[in-house]
């Protein structure tokens, strides 16, 4: 009714923007369909066992994961070079290469430098390096011991609670070692399924090794891949694909006889490999970060020169934005394709999509504002650079029994979705501020007129975010009743969905009050109150127990960062109010 009411405040500050009533069909549309719904290569003198096409050829074949997930092998080649140097690729090789190459030639990369050690002093004194990739054989000493055992140990048996900064380390450190133990191993390559099982399981060539009658079939996939290594290593990086796939192809035909009712289709595969190759979310990252500097200049050469031809600058900035915005669309649209669930079931998925329903409010309600869509870049820019760190891990994974519902699309899109409309309102709010401290007689003019559009653009986005956040907070509570038998049980996730309701509906009706219905204290108001954003998605999932944990990572200090940020923004406040008066 909001959205409809000729006599809102929704429909005020629309025409107080100079948006026509077609510009408000379209937001509500919009709101609608909601509810509704790549590192630089290191270069080094290490060369390849297999050519491109060769490991290209290889990436497409289907294997079966640790959780059951069947995806290409250039999905998990992808996911261990990660894991193992946070790469996407290295030596001017692509995944698939070095994970096929450690695979046929175990005794040689065994020696290149492929794991990140990290830079904890004592886990360099104990490895005798201080480089940041060191090789596998570096972990062990001349008679084969492994140099972190005690360590290990130690850390494992520490209450996870208790474990410091070294611990941690020498865990995620021995998890990599045990990793690139599997692909020298070939046990991660679980490939070859197993006739009439059940649980359609797959294995791989070292667990045919130790099985003591294997399946005809079974022992015959398996001669078929050992000559297919065969062949790839006679060829030496040079191999004749058209011969080599004849063996892969007999492998996908069994594959295909015993277990083609779970196995994904070919186009889901080849939209698998394509997202890969995009790499959608982590180029978008670097996009969005530069482009969020060329606007932030255009943004304050207009302020401050009022020649400047605005307009102009504004229309193409929201083309390339629009532009930009499809290509994230595609990305979030093939991870749902391919994972056949809504992109948003843990916290790198929910990040992405935060992003995504950042750009989507800056594109609606900073169509005519330069200072708008630079704020909604920065904000974007940032939540993908949180995604992309190693704490937040891309892989698809299956949902746990619980989320199999179809409220997770309904409930958790309007909850994640949210968060972007209201951080969005939280960098505008910080830009003002910003303005205010820079404001002079000689620009008073000019600045106050772009602090107020800003300002009404803030309002119209929170009030987006605060009818999603609502609106999802008390639809969840129909799926808590569905799930657990009760509507509300003061969880620690829906307290702080609480809290962040009234916070927010307190900013908006700040108006009604006279010593707070300043420009000022809405601005304040809406940067400082998305700390109760923050910790309802970050501080109950990281810190706090309850049964919203589905999103939650491992648990993590709370970064000097945060401390620095917060007295930076409080000063930032401080300077503005006092500057911002003055020149009132």
């Amino acid at each position: 009714m909001t959205f409809f009411s000729k006599n809102s405040r929704f429909t005020s500050l629309i025409e107080r923007l100079g948006q026509n009533t077609s510009a408000k069909s379209i937001v509500l549309l919009v709101m609608l369909c909601i509810s509704a719904g790549s590192g630089i290569s290191a270069q080094a003198p290490v060369i390849s066992d297999v050519s491109r096409d060769e490991a290209a050829a290889f990436g497409k074949m289907l294997i079966q994961d640790h959780r059951g997930r069947f995806k290409p092998v250039n999905t998990l080649s992808g996911e261990v070079l990660r894991k193992l140097s946070k790469k996407s690729a290295l030596f001017g090789l692509t995944s698939d290469q070095i994970f096929l190459s450690m695979t046929l030639s175990p005794a040689k990369w065994e020696n290149v430098p492929l794991i990140q050690a990290g830079s904890h002093p004592e886990i360099q004194k104990i490895l005798g390096s201080t480089e940041n990739l060191i090789s596998y054989r570096q972990f062990f000493t001349d008679d084969a011991q492994y140099k972190l055992r005690d360590q290990v140990r130690h850390a494992q048996t520490v209450n996870p609670k208790d474990q410091g900064t070294f611990e941690k380390a020498i865990i995620k450190l021995d998890e990599k070692i045990n990793i690139a133990n599997m692909i020298f191993s070939g046990r991660l390559l679980k490939m070859f399924p197993i006739p009439n099982d059940p649980a359609n399981t797959w294995v791989s060539p070292a667990d045919i090794r130790e099985m003591k009658m294997p399946e005809t079939s079974v022992l015959q996939s398996f001669e078929n891949f050992a000559s297919y290594v065969q062949d790839v290593q006679k060829g030496q990086g040079t191999s004749n694909t058209a011969e080599t796939g004849k063996w892969l192809n007999t492998i996908t035909a069994t594959q295909m006889q015993y277990s083609s009712q779970v196995m994904p289709s070919p186009s889901r595969v080849s939209a698998e490999l394509l997202l890969n190759s995009l790499d959608v979310f982590g180029r978008l990252r670097n996009v969005y970060g530069l482009l969020s500097l060329v606007l932030l200049g255009f943004f304050f050469y207009g302020v401050f020169r009022q020649t400047a031809d605005v307009q102009r600058y504004t229309h193409w900035a929201w083309v390339l934005l629009l532009a930009i915005f499809a290509f994230h669309s595609l990305g979030l649209g093939l991870r749902w394709y391919v994972s056949g669930r809504a992109p948003w079931s843990n916290g790198y998925e929910s990040m992405i999509y935060i992003a995504w329903t950042t750009m989507l409010a800056g594109l609606i309600f900073s169509r005519r504002s330069l200072g708008g869509m630079s704020a909604t870049l920065v904000l974007a820019a940032t939540i993908l650079l949180v995604a992309g760190m190693s704490w937040l891990d891309p892989e698809i994974t299956p949902l746990v029994p619980v989320l199999k519902s179809y409220w997770l699309t309904i409930h958790v899109s309007l909850e994640a979705g949210s968060y972007g409309f209201l951080m969005l309102g939280a960098v505008i709010g910080m830009l003002n501020l910003i303005l205010m401290i820079f404001t002079t007689p000689h620009n008073k003019v000019n600045t106050e007129r772009t602090i107020k559009e800003l300002t009404i653009i803030s309002e119209i986005t929170l009030l987006g975010g605060l009818f999603m956040v609502s609106v999802g907070t008390y639809l969840g509570g129909v799926w808590a009743n569905e799930s657990w038998g009760r509507y509300w049980g003061w969880d620690a996730k829906e307290t702080w969905a609480l809290v962040t309701i009234l916070v927010y509906a307190f900013i908006l009706h700040m108006r009604f009050i006279p010593g707070l219905r300043s420009v000022y204290a809405f601005n304040f108001a809406s940067l400082f109150g998305f700390a109760t954003v923050i910790m309802t998605y970050f501080g109950v999932n990281y810190y706090l127990s309850g049964l919203h944990s589905y999103a939650a990572g491992d648990p993590v200090p709370v970064p000097p960062q945060v401390y620095y940020t917060a007295v930076v923004l409080a000063l930032l406040s401080v300077v503005a109010y006092f500057r911002w008066r003055q020149v009132k």
